[in-house]
């Protein structure tokens, strides 16, 4: 759902000019992170991005339920983050740059999130 001051801006011309820039040739297997799935990811984008901060980080090392407790996920996010399913959080709208964050707090090497992302196709 859209928020009142984001929908204002949504104006019948700016919904015209962005569907036209829309690809509308890519393959249905692509996993493509458009704003629908920034939308849908909005929780645990701020989840991610809290680690930042020294006393998200520990609360997260402490007490990871807690740590999630406080962004509202839903099961299924809680899923995703308890299993370290990057390629699944991606899907969920997890942007890459706090995935970043994730993977310090959970001591998961890069190349690690890229073999998954890889292996999933």
């Amino acid at each position: 759902m859209i928020e009142q001051s984001a929908q204002a801006e949504l104006t019948e011309d700016y919904l015209a000019r962005l569907d036209a820039v829309q690809p509308s040739d890519l393959p249905d297997e692509l996993d493509l992170f458009d704003e629908t799935t920034a939308r849908r990811g909005i929780r645990l984008n701020k989840a991610a991005y809290s680690l930042k901060d020294a006393d998200q980080r520990d609360l997260f090392a402490r007490d990871e339920e807690a740590w999630m407790d406080q962004f509202g996920l839903t099961e299924e996010e809680r899923r995703l983050i308890r299993s370290r399913d990057w390629i699944g959080l991606w899907r969920a709208g997890m942007s890459i740059y706090v995935m970043v964050k994730l993977s310090g707090v959970t001591g998961t090497p890069l190349p690690e999130i890229g073999r998954q992302m890889r292996e999933s196709g």
